[in-house]
C-alpha cells in the first residue's frame, strides 16, 4: 500500500510540475512577494497533491474497474441475447453512470458555486448541474447506442451539433457562452476515465468492434448533450417567464 501511495504521489508531482513551474515563475516576476500570499499556496499545493494522490488511488482502484465489469458484463449478456432489455440495460447503464459522473464532478459544482456568486444568486448551483448531468447522460447514452449498432459517429454527431446551433440562437444570450462551456467543463477528472471505461469496454467486447475506433469518441456527444440541454432548459425557463408576466423577478427564480 505504502509503495501504491508513493508512485502516485510521484506521478501527481510531475503532473503538476509543469503549471507549478509557469505560476512561480509569472509570480515571481509580477506579483508583490508577500509571506503571507507565499505561505497560502504552499498550503494549497500540499492540499492539491494529497488530494489528488489519493483521488487517483481510490479511481484506479474502485470506481474504473467497476464500471469496466459492469459495462462488460452487460455487454456479453447482449451478446448472448441480441434483444431489446439487453440493448436497453447497457444505454441505461451509460445514461445513468454518465449522469452521475457529471453530477459529482468536483470542477463542475466548483463552477457551478462560482456561477451562482457572479449571477448574483439568480443561476442556482444544483439546477445547473443537474441540466449539465441530464444533457451528459443522454449524450453518453446515444454513445452507448452508437456502440451497439456500429453507427459512424457523424451520424449522431452532426444532428446534435445542428440543435446545438439552433438553440443558441434562441436561447437567453446571457447564458449561451455558459451552457457552451458546460460540458467541457463537466469533462473532467471523474467523469473522463470512466466514459473511457465504459467505451473501451464495451466495443472490446461487442463482435466486429474496434476498442480504438469505436471506444472513444462519446467524450464530445455528453460535452454536446450537456450544452444542449442546459440551452433547452435556459430557452425554457425564459418562455414560460414572457407568457406570465405576474412572475417575480427574484433572485434565485431562474435555474
Amino acid at each position: 500500500m505504502l509503495e501504491l501511495v508513493l508512485r502516485e504521489a510521484i506521478r501527481t508531482g510531475l503532473d503538476l510540475a509543469p503549471i507549478l513551474l509557469i505560476l512561480g515563475l509569472f509570480s515571481a516576476r509580477f506579483l508583490v512577494r508577500d509571506l503571507a500570499l507565499l505561505r497560502r499556496v504552499l498550503i494549497g499545493i500540499l492540499h492539491v497533491s494529497v488530494g489528488l494522490t489519493l483521488f487517483r488511488i481510490g479511481l484506479d482502484g474502485t470506481l474504473l474497474p467497476l464500471v469496466t465489469d459492469l459495462a462488460r458484463g452487460l455487454a456479453e449478456g447482449m451478446v448472448a441475447a441480441m434483444a431489446w432489455p439487453q440493448v436497453l440495460a447497457l444505454v441505461a447503464f451509460a445514461v445513468v453512470i454518465g449522469a452521475t459522473a457529471a453530477l459529482i464532478e468536483p470542477t463542475m459544482a466548483a463552477t457551478a458555486d462560482r456561477v451562482h456568486d457572479l449571477t448574483g444568486g439568480s443561476v442556482r448551483p444544483m439546477v445547473l448541474r443537474i441540466a449539465v448531468a441530464v444533457g451528459f447522460g443522454l449524450g453518453l447514452g446515444l454513445g452507448g447506442l452508437r456502440l451497439v449498432y456500429g453507427l459512424p459517429l457523424g451520424m449522431i454527431l452532426a444532428p446534435m451539433v445542428v440543435l446545438m446551433g439552433v438553440l443558441a440562437l434562441i436561447a437567453p444570450r446571457q447564458l449561451v457562452p455558459l451552457a457552451l462551456d458546460s460540458g467541457a467543463i463537466a469533462t473532467s477528472v471523474v467523469t473522463v476515465p470512466i466514459i473511457a471505461a465504459y467505451g473501451v469496454a464495451v466495443a472490446d467486447t461487442l463482435p466486429e468492434r474496434s476498442a480504438l475506433a469505436d471506444g472513444f469518441g462519446m467524450i464530445v456527444l455528453a460535452m454536446i448533450g450537456s450544452a444542449v440541454s442546459v440551452l433547452a432548459a435556459a430557452t425554457l425557463d425564459d418562455r414560460l417567464r414572457r407568457r406570465d408576466p405576474d412572475t417575480t423577478k427574484e433572485e434565485g427564480d431562474r435555474p
